[in-house]
């Protein structure tokens, strides 16, 4: 998606205050990640802001005329009914997730997207893998803060069956943590060393010496 400039008094304002660090960084150096815009149906203002109402709220602060944009289609700005202003207030690693994917299928790549929200593209790719390698059973449970982000990361390296195995251990009130995947790691590890054979070292054949039957 392609990022425009935008006169500032097309977007209409949202009621949101600026921090300081903020109004200082947009009056020296403007603002650096493009606003999330979705065009609205509105007698004053043509968009209204989907990503960046304290970047908005900053660069009218700091009296500048227009701001860099990216125009989100339709099709996508309903998507993210409801998602925005849960990522701009809590921004949980599951609706990070679902606000990523919402975006990234309205067209817009992962470089564009890290670039808007000022983020890395490696935080977009750990965020895409909770959803798209998560079981929809345990990516509810991130949801909910039932399952921290740093022990969903380990799981998304486990498939299906095994995910669904954690997931019945957990109905049973085990509390899934870094230490208890670890544990089950090394018994996993250990269960397949006892399957597998160790071959037997052959033994060299006695040398003797035919003059004295000593040992060589």
């Amino acid at each position: 998606m392609e990022i425009v400039t935008v006169a500032l008094s097309r977007i209409r304002p949202e009621p949101c205050t600026a921090p300081k660090a903020l109004d200082t960084s947009v009056g020296k150096y403007g603002v650096l990640h493009p606003l999330l815009l979705e065009a609205i149906d509105d007698k004053k203002f043509d968009f209204g802001v989907v990503d960046g109402r304290r970047r908005r709220q900053s660069a009218q602060n700091n009296k500048l005329k227009q701001v860099p944009a990216i125009i989100l289609p339709a099709d996508v700005c309903r998507e993210l009914v409801g998602l925005s202003e849960h990522y701009s207030r809590s921004p949980s690693p599951a609706i990070e997730a679902e606000y990523f994917v919402a975006l990234i299928s309205g067209g817009m790549t992962q470089t564009e997207l890290a670039v808007a929200l000022g983020i890395s593209q490696g935080k977009i790719s750990q965020r895409l893998a909770l959803r798209e390698k998560l079981i929809p059973e345990l990516f509810e449970m991130l949801r909910k803060g039932d399952l921290i982000a740093t022990v969903a990361r380990e799981i998304t390296s486990l498939d299906s069956f095994s995910q669904r195995s954690l997931l019945k251990q957990a109905t049973k009130g085990q509390r899934l943590t870094i230490k208890y995947l670890n544990g089950l790691k090394r018994e996993k590890m250990m269960s397949t060393l006892d399957l597998v054979p160790i071959p037997e070292i052959p033994q060299e054949k006695k040398k003797i010496c035919p003059h004295c039957g000593k040992e060589i």
